[in-house]
Order: structure tokens, then sequence, then C-alpha cells
């Protein structure tokens, strides 16, 4: 295992790929605190500081999808992973090294937006990249959780699937599929329990809160009603369970500034979801690459 992290660490710090990763990934960091610079001078309100300190994770499963299927499918095209077998390694510790290799790939990226945030976002913003940001430790667990689930997703995909291209446009289409499913399931649990229902305080009809009715406010009325769309009991924890494996979630979490309406941004069952998620897609892409025929 020692000697293929090595190879495969010596290789990604020569990939123009990696570098291209990195480079795009701190621009963007750059971009992202030049827009809050002039939201700033155009008078925007700024309170959460996780939605630009923790923007990329909403994209970071996409990047390491394209990153894992271009760098470990040349090596099925070189030649290289049969090369590794036929000198002994088994294929047990070579998929596992790749899956190494492309969760370190995915956390130097969220380095380098990082270091494009603490840099060039505290020349364009100054101290608002940290003054205004929201349970860091548990953020910064959240960020390594799905970044590692990302990456068990994009090794699997590009450890069985022989052909480079197939296997990147497979795991972009997963990847978005997966931002879907996890924006959907988040959106879901943060449904507040109560909300509010307009009617005419004259007829009790209820009405739309929409501009033609800006100058009848005096013959408005609101009142608090449960919402339908909260989620309780049963469904409410098989969507906290589907969130806690979802990478997408998990990401799309950081921009959370506190727990919203009964829902746990970060807690046990997102560790227990995350190594549930990587043991099982883990085990699988090994059975199926032990039995794949590498000529």
């Amino acid at each position: 295992m020692r000697n293929l992290l090595s190879a495969n660490f010596a290789r990604l710090w020569r990939s123009r790929l990696f570098w291209i990763a990195e480079t795009g990934m701190f621009v963007w960091g750059v971009f992202a605190y030049f827009l809050l610079r002039i939201n700033n001078v155009n008078g925007y309100p700024f309170e959460n500081g996780n939605t630009y300190f923790f923007n990329q994770m909403t994209f970071v499963g996409i990047t390491v999808a394209c990153f894992s299927g271009l760098f470990l499918g040349t090596e099925y095209s070189d030649g290289t992973i049969r090369n590794k077998v036929n000198v002994g390694h088994s294929r047990v510790t070579i998929y596992l090294a790749n899956l190494v290799t492309v969760a370190c790939a995915g956390f130097a990226q969220f380095a380098a937006y990082t270091l494009a945030a603490l840099t060039a976002g505290t020349l364009l913003v100054g101290d608002l990249v940290w003054s205004r940001l929201h349970s860091l430790p548990e953020t910064f667990a959240l960020s390594f959780l799905s970044i590692c689930t990302s990456a068990a997703v994009a090794v699997l995909i590009s450890m069985v699937v022989l052909d480079k291209a197939k296997a990147v446009l497979l795991n972009v289409l997963l990847s978005i599929l997966l931002l879907g499913a996890g924006a959907s399931a988040l959106k879901g649990l943060l449904q507040p329990p109560v909300t509010e229902r307009v009617y005419n305080t004259e007829t009790g009809a209820y009405v739309y809160a929409a501009e033609e009715n800006l100058g009848k406010l005096a013959d408005l009325g609101v009142e608090i009603v449960p919402n339908p769309k909260y989620l309780s009991g049963t469904e409410r924890k098989v969507y906290e369970c589907i969130s806690a494996v979802l990478p997408t979630s998990l990401a799309l979490s950081c921009a959370l500034e506190e727990d919203e309406n009964g829902y746990d941004r970060f807690s046990a069952l997102h560790v227990a979801g995350t190594l549930a998620a990587v043991v099982v897609l883990s085990g699988s892409g090994i059975l199926v690459f032990r039995k794949r025929d590498l000529k």
C-alpha cells in the first residue's frame, strides 16, 4: 500500500490536471469574494460568512468526479493498473490506494479555495472573511465527510468502467443527480413546522400576498397555520438518513448558519452515514474490480 500511495502521489504532483483543478479552485475563491466586495459596495446585507467561505462545497462533488474519471481512467488506458497487478499488488490495495489518492485530491481542492479566501479574500473584504463564520469545527467536519463520500462514489465509477470517456460522463451525470437529490432532501428537512397564510379580513377569503394586494394591506390579515410540507415522524427520519448518506446534502449543509427548524446539521448520524456509504461503495467497487479483465 505504501509503495502504491507513493507512486500515486508522485504522479499526482506531476499531473497537469491536478494543478488545473487547484488553480481553478483558487480562482473561484477569489471570484466569490470579489462578488462579496461588490455586494458590500452596493449595500447588500452580509450575515452568513459560511455561504462564501464554504462556497466550493456546492460543486466539489462534480470536480472530484471529473478528476477521478480522468486521473484513474488514464491508468487504465496506459496499462498502469495492469502492470501494478502483474508486479504483485493485490486489486484490493490498488483500489484503496486510488480511493485515498482521489480523496486527498479533493482535500487539496478544498485547501486551495480556503487559501484564496484567507489571502485574496482578506485583501478584498478584510475581516469579513472570518468575522461572520458559524460553527467552524462542525462545518469543517461536514466538508471532510462530504469529500470522503464524493471520492468513494467517483472511484467506484472510475474503477469499474474501463473506458475513460464513459467513466467521466457517468461520474459527472451521477454527481449532478446527487446534487439535485441532496438539495431536495435538505429542502424538505428545512421546512418550518408552521407557516403564514394571508386572508381578507372582510370576506375571510384567502388571498395571495401578491403585488396587486399591496394597496389593500388594511384589509389583509395573517394567521399562523401548520405547514403541510413539514416532515415529521417516520418520514422525517427517512429524510434524515438520506441526508446523512448523500455527500451533496452534507456539502450544502456547510452554508447553513446553525440548526434550522429542528434539522441538526451535524450529528453522529452524519458520521455513521458517511462511514456506511464509504464502506458499501468501496466494498461494492472492490468486488466488481476484482473480477474485471484488465487485458
